[in-house]
């Protein structure tokens, strides 16, 4: 009896050799192997159509299930941006989530009045779900997709200009750039976390980072093939490991100093006990069990603002109830042990907290 399933993106979908997706393709042409598709829109703020603006003419939207869209939330407030750059929460729900037809009730994210902690933000635009925003930035985004076989793909996070009605960016990578650089003149704060000097280097550990971590726990769960996940698991297992040796010479990934990269890699690293360890079977080990990478989990946990963009709840809820294709049931665990703040707080082989 054949195992291959149906998996995730085509190769086609990667785009233009200048998207993240495509920059750290996965080079698996395993039947089953799970290909990203491109984000659509890449945009940059400081542009002749998008100028810097301190009013919260752009406003971004994230889940705080979505490991991509946390790295922008976690950049938003160490920037502090929060009277420059609008902000909303989506819910944690990705409802009718499938990698084939139809699609009619898959609308991707929706929104919530309230989101956790310290924030809470109403959805000012008049959109329900994520759907309608792309649709009034792109009438015809669905269709694109549909017409291709193609689940459409509502990507978070978003950052939007509520003036000409358009997507900025829905790239990640590209939106925490814009966040740490582009309102420099209007933030409170200089901190600088691509500094020039350590762009090179910054570089080097995202090639690592990106394809077997951030998106290799994914090319794990979404494989579609015994063979394909045995491969994504080796691949993600030798970047595992390599960080976890890095980060035993070094505090961060490029040194002494914190950067994008470790913001990067943070927000993966925070959801791996929780999530990926079991749902997406990654489980040679917790990354409590890897020295480095546990000190470097716990080390950034403590960053003056950075615990505050953590929700455990709506992660742990979002994966194994919406990813139905994974988890059938829907039921989330329960006793895992990051939900015992000492899993966080532990802190007697840490050094002094990192300030920016």
């Amino acid at each position: 009896m054949s195992t291959e399933g149906k998996s995730w993106g085509k190769k086609e979908d990667i785009g233009d050799e200048n998207t993240e997706q495509a920059k750290f393709a996965n080079k698996d042409n395993t039947p089953g192997a799970m290909h990203r598709p491109a984000t659509k829109f890449h945009n940059k703020i400081g542009s002749s159509e998008f100028p810097a603006e301190s009013n919260n003419r752009y406003h971004l939207y994230v889940s705080e299930s979505c490991p991509w869209a946390h790295r922008c939330h976690v950049v938003w407030r160490l920037k502090s941006l929060q009277n420059i750059v609008g902000l909303t929460l989506t819910g944690w729900k990705l409802e009718n989530i499938s990698h084939t037809p139809p699609f009619d009730d898959y609308h991707g994210w929706d929104f919530v009045e309230s989101g956790s902690g310290s924030y809470s933000y109403s959805e000012p635009n008049g959109f329900k779900f994520i759907e309608d925003l792309y649709e009034k930035a792109h009438p015809g985004y669905r269709q694109e997709w549909e017409s291709r076989g193609q689940r459409p793909y509502y990507a978070v996070p978003v950052l939007y200009d509520t003036k000409t009605e358009k997507i900025v960016s829905s790239e990640s990578a590209e939106i925490i750039q814009m966040l740490n650089e582009a309102f420099e003149e209007f933030a409170p704060t200089t901190l600088n976390l691509e500094p020039a000097n350590l762009k090179s280097k910054m570089e080097e550990v995202n090639s690592i980072v990106y394809p077997t971590i951030n998106d290799g726990v994914y090319r794990c769960g979404f494989a579609g093939s015994q063979q394909a996940y045995e491969n994504a698991y080796k691949s993600h297992w030798e970047g595992m490991d390599k960080i976890e040796a890095l980060l035993g010479e070094q505090r961060f990934l490029t040194g002494e100093e914190f950067t994008l990269s470790d913001v990067r890699l943070w927000t993966t690293l925070a959801r791996y006990d929780t999530v990926y360890f079991s749902h997406f079977k990654t489980n040679r080990s917790m990354v409590k069990d890897m020295p480095n990478l546990y000190r470097f989990l716990r080390d950034v946990y403590r960053i003056e603002g950075v615990k505050s963009t953590l929700n455990l709840e709506w992660i742990k809820k979002h994966y194994y109830w919406s990813q139905r294709m994974v988890n059938p049931t829907g039921i989330w665990p329960l006793g895992m042990a990051t939900e015992d703040e000492s899993y966080w707080e532990k802190s007697d082989d840490l050094p002094p907290v990192y300030t920016l």
